[in-house]
């Protein structure tokens, strides 16, 4: 009995001591989470290029769900559940392509709108009209969660009032002037803490915004100096509010001196990251740095190189650019004139061939007597159009040639055809007033058939006298 008794007892000490040795397993922190989970930190890169994109705000509902999976996962592997945590990761960096279309749909969509919020920024409005550009934030999100459900002429309704709405904001900034926005910036870094964690770079924001108070007093009329000092109090008081803000996420993550050393690397690396050098960590910081100078400096000169030969690439692209395009020109104006001389002649009249630049006339309508070469009067009318044609290519040369058909004796049909082919030059020059030094005439007889000799037909298409007009 008493064995018996004694361990149900022992049991429930051995369930105590498990318990307290669970619950007294320290918890892990956010930088051992992402060196044991390289999902779970894979998640967190993605979605900090995302706010980078402004994804928080341009695509509110996928950013928000990938986030949660991201929280759901930082739960589960501070308490241990590494199968949920790698689950939860998995999930949320199968979101992220979403994320990022639905971002730059409603980057497309909202480009002037983010334009003029971007000014209203620079201008100083999160400090001096920090309510009223809260609130046109509250509204973009509005309209881009209208994106991302598909409902884009609603969005597109928003989008006027939006891009009015940082515009005036943007202005009624300006009007405060640069001393109310050093002022206010002095304040929002008091705010965040800088007077005690930033005390040396707050106290030089304070002094700087003394000196343009000073000179403000001493002459009303020296708004120009004053207002150096006043960015100078700004861009300090600006810097005092991030010193502070990065103290206070050392102190909720606990750092010590050699871990706030260590994300001092850490960011080196970052930028070093694209250059891909080692820097010596081993030895002090500021080689480090000067490490880095170098290898940025030396990108810097090869980059100048590079611009050079790019400009100068670009300068030929522009000139073969232009080039082909006044080649496109030439050709159009090919293929108008002889689509123009193609339609000027009937079936019957001749046949009109294109030959690169060139055009040839190929003339069959021609009626010489039977052993004759003179023009005759019906044949006037032909002439014309040829004239026309030729015409329309002033700087061409003008090759004329007879041809006849295989009646009749070899010798005799040269002869023929060499003088129908003059006459036809002749006519050229006399009525078109085309010069003779652009005009050849030759014949080549029953030399060069088109067509068979066999049938009435074919000898017709073979007494032909062809024109060619040449622009190569």
């Amino acid at each position: 009995m008493k064995i018996l008794n004694y361990i149900p007892g022992m049991a429930m000490a051995l369930a105590v001591s498990v318990l307290v040795g669970c619950s007294a397993q320290p918890k892990l922190t956010q930088d051992q989470i992402m060196s044991q989970y390289p999902q779970v930190q894979s998640l967190a890169s993605e979605l900090k290029q995302a706010r980078l994109k402004d994804s928080e705000l341009l695509a509110p509902q996928s950013y928000e769900k990938a986030n949660k999976s991201l929280t759901t996962a930082m739960d589960a592997a501070q308490s241990g559940d590494a199968e949920k945590a790698k689950k939860a990761a998995s999930e949320g960096m199968g979101m992220i392509k979403q994320l990022n279309i639905d971002t730059e749909k409603s980057r497309d969509m909202m480009t002037d709108v983010l334009q003029a919020r971007d000014r209203a920024y620079a201008a100083g409005a999160a400090t001096l009209q920090k309510e009223k550009i809260a609130d046109l934030d509250s509204e973009l999100k509005k309209a881009t969660t209208l994106v991302e459900k598909g409902d884009v002429e609603k969005a597109k309704q928003l989008r006027a009032e939006l891009l009015s709405g940082y515009k005036k904001v943007e202005l009624d900034t300006l009007k405060q002037g640069t001393v109310e926005l050093a002022k206010s910036a002095i304040a929002n870094a008091k705010e965040e803490g800088a007077e005690k964690l930033a005390p040396a770079t707050f106290a030089r924001a304070q002094e700087q915004m003394t000196l343009a108070e000073t000179i403000l007093d001493a002459d009303r009329s020296q708004t120009t100096k004053a207002e150096v000092h006043a960015k100078s109090a700004k861009l300090l008081a600006e810097q005092s509010a991030s010193i502070a803000e990065t103290i206070k996420d050392f102190d909720r993550r606990d750092y010590s001196m050699e871990d706030i050393v260590l994300w001092h690397q850490q960011q080196l690396e970052v930028i070093n990251e694209p250059l891909g050098i080692d820097l010596p960590f081993n030895q002090s910081s500021d080689k480090a740095a000067v490490s880095l100078k170098n290898a940025i400096s030396t990108l810097m000169s090869e980059n100048a190189e590079l611009k050079a030969s790019k400009q100068e690439v670009g300068k030929k692209l522009a000139m073969t650019e232009k080039e082909s395009q006044e080649q496109m020109m030439k050709e159009r104006e090919d293929q108008q004139r002889f689509d123009e001389v193609q339609a000027m002649f009937t079936a019957n009249e001749a046949k009109v061939y294109r030959q690169g630049r060139n055009v040839l006339i190929s003339a069959q309508g021609f009626h010489f007597p039977s052993g004759q070469s003179e023009i005759q009067t019906a044949n006037f009318p032909m002439m014309n159009k040829i004239i026309r044609a030729i015409k329309l290519f002033p700087n061409a040369k003008i090759d004329v040639v007879g041809h006849t058909d295989s009646t009749g004796n070899d010798n005799n049909n040269m002869v023929l055809s060499t003088a129908r082919a003059e006459n036809v030059a002749k006519f050229l020059v006399e009525v078109g007033d085309i010069p003779q030094d652009r005009i050849t005439a030759r014949g080549f007889g029953e030399s060069r058939p088109v067509a068979s000799n066999e049938t009435a037909e074919g000898r017709a298409e073979n007494r032909r006298v062809e024109i060619n007009i040449i622009n190569q």
